[in-house]
């Protein structure tokens, strides 16, 4: 069986067109050997049976001929009459024998040659007897004839007669066996026939079936395989055992099965690589041949684009991190544009609160400490950034304010003024050393 499986399609197909070819060889012959049979019965019947038959007929008819020549050659009748039935007696004995020569050769059995054996014999003798009655006519004993004609001679007729009869019998004997033979030979034949038909049509429609499903079951696994791999599921066994067509078409299935798992785990190798920070690692493309290869290599540059825009993203956050404002990130399309426009924002965002820082820094570097910055444009840390320099303005222009006010106070030459609140660091020393020097001078004044 499993080298039946081994063989290749075509050879399948030539195998099952061969074997139906010899089944109809088969019946072929025993068409032919039924139609042989047939013929034979047949044959035996009409080259041999019917001719024995119209043979033997003729003889009967010829015989009863015969002795009514006889006859009228004996009846009171002109000469002219009897010569005529003597003449006709003469060539109707002629016709018998010549009749009981072309039968000799038609006898087909024992039996038969010994029914027309006896019936020669007997009909000699009936001839002898006709001769006897003949001679005595022609010598006038015309009585004696007649007396011998419806005695002896009619015994030895009846004798001859029945002799034929016998022959007759056993050749219509034959004949009917002849015709139960041709009979039988033809149900013979026929049954024959229809049984190798029936075989015929068996034995291709269980050809038909047995490859059929074979091929139909082979087709049904590269199939389900083919399903298998377009769905995903890769570690299904594939049976590469066959060496026909369909197990070729499944040694290819597992080689493309084993190609696209390799691409697999080169991608997971890569994402591995890349988790642990190996940034420039690539699959060899080198290593997967055609649209595979082509596959890696595409891989490989769409995550070289990514990495390469990640690199730049780094190469722009570095600078904005030493302040370097003075880079823009590139211009990238499509959804990778949202890329630029946060880098933008980001420029914005630092270029806006570094614009304020500067603002706020030259006006107290200018004694004006009024200055404020705007909170409502900035948000979460740029917005406490400001606050905080805010608060700083705000404090150091209150400080300042305490200890100008004592200083005019002093001026003035208030020196019951002093500076309170709640000061800390060194507005807390400021407002501690202006108390002392105003303590001093009251002291000093005193």
């Amino acid at each position: 069986m499993q080298r039946i499986k081994d063989l290749k399609l075509t050879t399948k197909m030539l195998l099952a067109f061969g074997v139906v070819l010899a089944l109809m060889l088969v019946q072929g012959i025993a068409a032919i050997v039924g139609l042989n049979s047939l013929n034979g019965a047949t044959t035996a019947v009409t080259d041999n049976i019917v001719p024995s038959v119209k043979s033997a007929g003729e003889l009967r008819a010829l015989i009863s001929e015969y002795r009514s020549a006889s006859y009228r050659s004996m009846v009171r009748a002109s000469a002219a009459v009897k010569e005529d039935a003597k003449v006709r007696a003469a060539k109707t004995a002629e016709e018998i024998d010549a009749d009981i020569r072309q039968y000799a050769p038609l006898i087909s059995g024992p039996k038969e040659k010994q029914a027309y054996d006896l019936f020669v014999k007997e009909w000699k003798g009936a001839r002898q007897s006709y001769a006897e009655v003949q001679e005595m006519l022609d010598l006038g004993l015309e009585d004696d004839a007649v007396d011998t004609f419806i005695g002896s001679t009619r015994d030895q007729h009846m004798k001859a007669a029945d002799a034929l009869a016998t022959l007759l019998a056993e050749v219509e004997q034959q004949s009917q066996e002849g015709r139960q033979g041709a009979v039988g030979t033809f149900k013979a034949s026929s049954t024959l026939t229809l049984v190798m038909l029936l075989v015929g049509i068996a034995g291709g429609l269980t050809l038909a079936w047995f490859f059929a499903r074979a091929i139909a079951k082979s087709v049904g696994e590269a199939v389900s395989v083919a399903n298998d791999v377009a769905a995903g599921k890769l570690d299904g066994k594939i049976d590469t055992a066959r060496q026909d067509e369909i197990g070729q078409l499944m040694a290819a299935m597992q080689r493309m099965q084993s190609q696209v798992q390799a691409v697999i785990a080169a991608q997971g190798e890569m994402a591995a690589r890349h988790d642990e920070g190996q940034m420039g690692f690539r699959m060899d493309d080198g290593a997967f041949p055609g649209d595979y290869g082509r596959m890696v290599r595409d891989t490989n540059a769409l995550v070289g684009s990514h990495v390469e825009v990640q690199n730049r993203l780094i190469e722009v956050m570095k600078h904005y991190a030493i302040g370097d404002l003075s880079v823009d990130m590139d211009r990238l399309p499509g959804e990778k544009a949202a890329i630029t426009e946060a880098m933008d924002a980001t420029k914005a965002s630092l270029s806006a609160i570094n614009a304020e820082i500067k603002r706020l820094s030259l006006a107290a570097a200018s004694g004006d400490f009024s200055q404020r910055g705007d909170v409502g444009q900035y948000q979460y840390d740029f917005r406490d950034m400001v606050e905080g320099i805010n608060q700083l303005m705000e404090v150091t222009d209150e400080n300042l304010a305490e200890t100008s006010a004592l200083l005019q106070a002093i001026a003035q030459g208030d020196l019951t003024a002093r500076m309170d609140g709640d000061f800390h660091g060194v507005f807390a020393r400021m407002r501690d050393d202006a108390n002392a020097t105003v303590a001093q001078l009251t002291d000093i004044v005193g």
